[in-house]
This record gives structure tokens, sequence and C-alpha cells, in this order.
């Protein structure tokens, strides 16, 4: 499966971007040179603002944008989806749950301290008290320093995730000293974030805009920013993050709207890079709150929802509608859930049997345009059977933080698997994430925090699938979460802007983007 995955990551990975010179938005410095040299801002259009710039502190992809080039990780993944050495020079299992690390020397932080194995120490002990990402490093027990480039991981359980784990964003590596002194200043990580990435940070303006510049000293020559500046530009309203491409304000749009598609294809100015997505939409209840602990409620509501209306109202059909509970092109996908069939009477049937044939009440949470038009299909589908579902939509930030905090009566998400499956089912299905976990439906079931647990430390990989095939097939039996589509991924861009590479779990690298 994984060469099957590899040739689909590698195909979508091929969308590349053919290149003119020149070029350039209002700020990308065309007039100071652009190709020939100068000064190259890259202005990129976002629809959601960061949550927060601490790595230990968010688990969602616009946090990610920024995290990702201010820290580094002991590893990476590459496009060939291999894991490789990022601030780790060498690793070795010397056991089952013990893995020795070597870090390449000489890493400087942006303040130019040198980067130490009690720095990987301190950020992984960090880490674990996270109840955000706190769960990617659980089968950690402790970490011995051994000098200064050389350190051991102690797990508490064999792990088939550390390495995709130690990949995460919420992984990164904190300098001990700059947190440390921030602390006791009253501060926190994310007041002065400073890492070892290929950017530093500059500025934030909450709703507004976050800007990183090039780091002149990142330790990694074959990826130093081929540009001088990240400006990347919050604009939550979809018609005008296009005509912001349009009109030159904007170099990259990383979320296009997808009712502009067709515009930006038909624009010889533009191009529209087009990429394989392991992005899933769906709509989940809140399962400790009446009438949603009822299964047959869930059940219903399931075949409530008229899905393919939903990929027209929510992403004008760039995608399909989807069944699954983690995306097709990822490892750990397997087509064996119960899939429900839009029928109203089903429906009905089960509202019945459930006790709630005369309908309720309920609110549903969203963050962004695109999932309030998938609520406002759901809400005309849910009427028909007397339920009544309250829209609201509120920045990204207050979202995780009510639905982490169990405020939502139901919500519409998503989720970008990556390249181990256990960092999709262990933080959206596990007990011990219920919450700001990543489990908002708070969906507690002990059989599958028990399958995903021998998953992730089975080294028989024919009794890894038959867990995965298990935990899928409850979710599903369970109508844990309606999914809703898998979305096409899009980038649009200058066309003369070069260097974009598409990421298929989203975590796109910019340090490559110039004119």
């Amino acid at each position: 499966m994984k060469k099957a995955l590899c040739t689909i990551l590698a195909g979508a990975m091929a969308v590349s971007l053919l290149a003119g010179c020149g070029g350039g938005g209002a700020d990308s410095g065309k007039g100071e040179g652009g190709a020939a040299g100068g000064s190259q801002v890259i202005n990129i259009g976002i629809n959601t603002d960061v949550s927060s710039l601490d790595p230990h502190n968010h688990n969602d992809t616009a946090s990610a944008y920024a995290t990702r080039h201010i820290y580094s990780n002991l590893v990476r993944l590459t496009d060939n989806n291999e894991f490789v050495g990022d601030l780790a020079e060498k690793w070795e299992f010397v056991d089952d749950v013990t893995v020795e690390f070597t870090l390449k020397e000489g890493v400087k932080f942006h303040d130019g301290s040198t980067l130490t194995a009690e720095d990987v120490k301190y950020s992984l002990e960090s880490q674990k008290e996270s109840p955000k990402v706190g769960h990617l490093v659980s089968m950690v027990d402790s970490v011995e320093v051994k000098d200064d480039t050389h350190f051991v991981i102690h797990m508490n359980t064999p792990s088939n995730a550390l390495i995709s784990s130690l990949n995460h964003s919420g992984c990164a590596i904190f300098s001990k000293a700059h947190v440390e002194k921030l602390l006791a200043e009253g501060k926190k990580i994310e007041d002065e974030p400073m890492g070892t990435g290929p950017y530093k940070f500059e500025n934030w303006t909450p709703g507004a805009s976050f800007t990183l510049v090039k780091n002149p000293d990142y330790f990694d020559s074959q990826r130093m920013a081929q540009n001088d500046k990240l400006v990347f530009k919050v604009i939550s309203e979809d018609s005008a993050r296009t005509i912001a491409l349009e009109n030159g304000e904007l170099d990259l749009l990383i979320d296009v709207p997808f009712t502009d598609a067709g515009k930006i294809r038909d624009n010889d100015k533009l191009a529209l890079d087009e990429y394989v997505s392991t992005h899933v939409d769906y709509f989940t209840v809140n399962e400790t709150k009446p009438p949603f602990d009822n299964v047959k409620v869930r059940q219903a509501l399931s075949h409530a929802i008229n899905k393919e209306d939903v990929v027209i109202a929510a992403i004008n059909g760039e995608g399909k509608a989807f069944d699954n509970y983690i995306g097709e092109a990822a490892i750990g996908y397997y087509d064996v859930v119960t899939k429900y069939d839009y029928d109203v009477e089903k429906a009905k049937a089960l509202l019945e049997e459930a006790g709630y044939g005369d309908g309720f009440t309920f609110n549903c949470y969203v963050s962004n345009a695109k999932r309030a038009n998938s609520a406002t299909v759901i809400q005309a589908n849910l009427a028909e059977l007397g339920i009544t579902m309250n829209i609201e939509q509120m920045e990204a930030s207050t979202f995780y933080e009510k639905t982490g905090n169990s405020e939502h009566d139901s919500c519409i998400a998503g989720w970008v698997a990556n390249a181990e499956p256990d960092n999709t089912y262990r933080p959206l299905f596990t007990s011990g994430n219920a919450g700001a976990g990543g489990n908002r439906s708070f969906y507690m079931n002990p059989e599958v925090d028990k399958l995903v647990d021998d998953a992730a430390v089975n080294s028989d990989k024919a009794a890894v699938q038959k867990d995965y095939e298990t935990v899928l097939k409850t979710l599903s039996e369970d109508a844990v979460w309606v999914p809703l589509f898998a979305q096409t991924g899009l980038i649009a861009r200058n066309a003369d802007l070069q260097g974009v590479n598409p990421s298929p779990i989203q975590m796109h690298d910019f340090y490559s983007v110039h004119y």
C-alpha cells in the first residue's frame, strides 16, 4: 500500500509549476529587482487566522503554516513520503522501546544560541503536558541526554508512530533557555516564538496577518528560503481573496474559493494547481449531550443529510461526497465503512424509534464560510424532520476553544490525515483526547481505544490492518461522524511564481517559492 500511496503522491507532486520571470504582487519586490535578485516578499492568502504561535498549543493547519516555518523538528517527511533527518543527523532503534538519536552539529536558534540535546529533552517533556498535541508523544517515557548532540528516547511501549509523530508540527523543538526566560518574565511562548527554522517571526496582527522573514543562518543550505519574506494575509471572505489575487495584492492563494476555481483556470495571468488531498470535512455531534448520546439519533442524521447538495454548496463540486473517516489517499484508509444513503423516510423512522419523532433543537458551530455553507444545507435537510439547527459562525480560535470545552451541541470541522494513521485515529476517536485533544465528538469507546493502542505497537502488519478496519467499521456503525466530502486540493498563484510544491497533507512548504 505504501508503494501505491507513493505513486499517488508523486503524481500529485508532479503538478509542477512552469515559470516565467519577473511578475509579482503589490509587495512582491518586482519593482526592487524581482527575479533579478532584489527583495522578494511573497504575499499569501489564507481564510483563517492562526489560533496560536505556540506549536504545543494548537493542532490546526493555519497555525502550522507559521510554526512549521519558524521551528524545526527532529525529522521531516519528504515529497516521496519518506522520513529523513531534519535536526536529527540519524537515529537507530536499539530495541523495541529504545531509540538513539544524533543531532546535527552547529544548528543555531534565531538568537544565535546552539541547539543541544537538552533543548530536545525540554521540548518533548513539555509537549507531553499539552492537551492538544501531547498524544503525539504519549509513547515517550523519558529522554536521556548523553551529551550535546546525543540523546536516547525511552518509550513506555513499542510504537509504530514515534518517527511520524516527531515530524508533526506539534513536535517542534524549542530553545530551553528562551522559553524559561519568557516564562520567568510572565510571558507565553507565542509572545516571542523563536526556533531554528528557515524563517524568523516578525509580527502578528490577529485577524489580519502574520509575517515571517528569511533566516540567513538556517542550517540546511538545500532548503534555504528563496524569498525574503512571507506575509500571510487573513481574508475570510471568499470573493475578496480571489480579487486580491487578481489585482496583485496576493501572489499565492492557499484557501482557494471553490466557486472561483473556474474563473482562476480561465485567467492566463493566474495558475490553478490541483493536487490529491487527504482533507475530509465532517459534521459531528457532541455525544455527551442528549439526544446525541442515542446511536439511533446519530444514524438518523446520517440518513437525513444530502451530501451531494453539500458538495455543491460548500465546494462548488470540486470534490466528492465521502463516507469514510480518513482520506482516501492516506495510509490507514480501508473501504469497510457503513454507507448511509440519503433517505428521509429511514431517518424519520429511526427518530421515532429513538423517541424523537417530534424533533428537537440544537446548535452547530462553524469557523469559516465554507462550513457555514455546509451547515445551511444540513439545516434545511434536518428541518424536513422537524429538527431545528441553529448555526453559529465564529473565529477559528474561538471555535477550537469552545468545542474543546464541550460547549457545542454539534460542529462542522475538517481533518487532513498525515503519513501515520495513529495521528488520525488517536486524537479524533480515543477517550483520552476528548475535547481539546481533537475528539470533538466526545466519543468514548474502550474497544476503539484498545484497537488504536494495539495498532500503534503491533509489529504484525496484517494485524494492524485488521485493527484499523475494525476501528472504521465501529466508528461508522456508531455514526460518530457524518463524513461530508473529500475536496480536491487547490492552490492558486500568479502564473510567473515558481517553486510551489503542494502537499497532500496540506503541510505546504513555502521556502522554495520565488519569482
